[in-house]
């Protein structure tokens, strides 16, 4: 008899772990490493962040985490890339790859855990 686990295609990383730690992200952009400060918005298929440099879309990036002893990173497909006129850097869209759904879905909660750091105050919703 096969169990669950030996059929798993993927690494199994404890959703606690990464809930709990505050980590750093980085976009691996031609051999070098941008780390990722401000993040717009977040998705379980993609997210928004400000970058200092337009990045060209359809290129394919690796995206990382690392918080104490946990590493992980996903292949990413650039979206779109356009100046924000307020801030004067890029509102970049990065959408993970699908195919990788376990790990789109803690990319999704650490950067939510993130966000949540800086999003203390109420939520409003219009009607």
């Amino acid at each position: 008899m096969v169990t669950s686990s030996e059929k798993r295609i993927s690494e199994r990383y404890p959703i606690a772990e990464v809930a709990d730690n505050s980590g750093a992200f980085h976009l691996l952009i031609n051999e070098a490493l941008h780390e990722i400060s401000d993040i717009q918005d977040v998705s379980v298929t993609g997210v928004k962040i400000l970058m200092e440099m337009p990045l060209t879309e359809g290129s394919q990036l690796t995206l990382s985490y690392q918080a104490d002893d946990l590493e992980m990173s996903i292949e990413t497909e650039i979206i779109w890339s356009e100046l924000d006129d307020e801030s004067g850097l890029f509102l970049t869209g990065i959408r993970f790859n699908p195919i990788q759904t376990d790990l789109s879905t803690l990319f999704f909660l650490a950067f939510r855990k993130q966000l949540d750091r800086f999003d203390k105050g109420p939520h409003i919703l219009q009607s």
